[in-house]
């Protein structure tokens, strides 16, 4: 079966089918507004299935890229193993919070007319795109500790780990859906109600969503550099023993330099002194070519996509609404 055909299957069907029990055990009515709320579960079904994909393809990628760098290929994996046990958990957590936060429905009738069963199954959903987000990451932070054969810093300034930075900035445009999702949830108010359809009206700019917005870009923004921080250290204790290294020549020319220019006499070490000199420029070189080092696996592109994808969306959603406010009064 293709994929996209399952994707559909696993989105609304289930879905539909949870529907039509909450409807006839709790004797209700399908109303416009659980008809739109099983839409945007459907469509954020098919959206986690289809984000699993894309970060199992993109930690396969990495694998096979760190494969080739490793030594020991045989000890290097970085795949994705599905861990039911730590997705059931994720799902509890879940339906606790959603428990706290909500209360528990008085009656057996009020867990489905509450639409309790169709909620735990988006849980379930959510919970295992959680699981492999959260788990990729780990694998990408696992990565920074794996014996790797790092390229030399004259043939590339991240020692050929870039590509583990470029994973994870592909990784967060994943995540940065959600910010821009909960920006233009904030901005409107929809309300579905039969059989007038469906009503769209423009929110007030409340100060907890943009605080609310500004945490999950800060979020994001994290979820990017943590997993990198295992190849940050790896880059700098590489720069560091390059730089050591580089160092101890750069100080025993120059020592030798200053015994030479000591004597007085230098007629005498002339051709000494020319070689010295020689020496010393091609090692300054070596020194300017390690600083430049990349202390992480990406270059300022990288950077400007991640506030392109994280950063840029949001606040242009937030200003675009402040225009509004503040000259069509709306």
């Amino acid at each position: 079966m293709p994929f996209w055909a399952l994707v559909l299957i696993i989105g609304f069907v289930p879905v539909r089918a949870l529907e039509i029990i909450d409807y006839f055990v709790a004797h209700a009515v399908l109303s416009a507004s659980i008809l739109g709320a099983s839409l945007i579960f459907s469509l954020l079904i098919i959206y986690f299935l289809y984000s699993m994909r894309f970060i199992t393809k993109r930690i396969n990628r990495l694998s096979d890229y760190a494969r080739k760098m490793s030594p020991e290929q045989t000890t290097t994996d970085l795949s994705i193993r599905y861990r039911f046990r730590w997705v059931f958990v994720i799902w509890l957590i879940l339906l606790g919070i959603n428990a706290l936060l909500f209360g528990l429905p008085d009656s057996f009738n009020g867990i489905f007319a509450e639409d309790i069963p169709l909620f735990a199954y988006f849980f379930f959903i959510f919970a295992s795109f959680l699981w492999l987000y959260c788990y990729s990451m780990l694998e990408i932070y696992r990565a920074g500790k794996l014996p790797l054969q790092l390229t030399p810093f004259t043939e590339d300034r991240t020692l050929g780990l870039k590509p583990f930075g470029t994973t994870s900035l592909k990784l967060v445009s994943v995540y940065a859906v959600f910010p821009i999702v909960v920006t233009v949830l904030g901005q409107v108010n929809i309300i579905l109600d039969a059989p007038s359809g469906m009503t769209v009206q423009l929110a007030p700019l409340r100060a907890s969503d943009i605080i609310f917005v500004t945490g999950l870009v800060l979020v994001g923004i994290g979820l990017f550099f943590l997993p990198l921080l295992s190849i940050h250290r790896r880059l700098r204790e590489a720069k560091r023993t390059e730089l050591g290294w580089v160092n101890s020549q750069y100080t025993a020319i120059v020592r030798r330099l200053k015994e030479l220019m000591a004597t007085g006499r230098g007629d005498e070490h002339r051709d000494e002194r020319r070689a010295l000199a020689d020496d010393l420029t091609m090692v300054r070189q070596l020194q300017s070519d390690v600083l430049r080092i990349q202390a992480w696996p990406f270059d300022l592109g990288v950077i400007t996509r991640l506030g392109t994808l994280l950063v840029l969306p949001p606040f242009l959603g937030v200003f675009a609404r402040i225009l509004i406010l503040t000259f069509l009064h709306i």
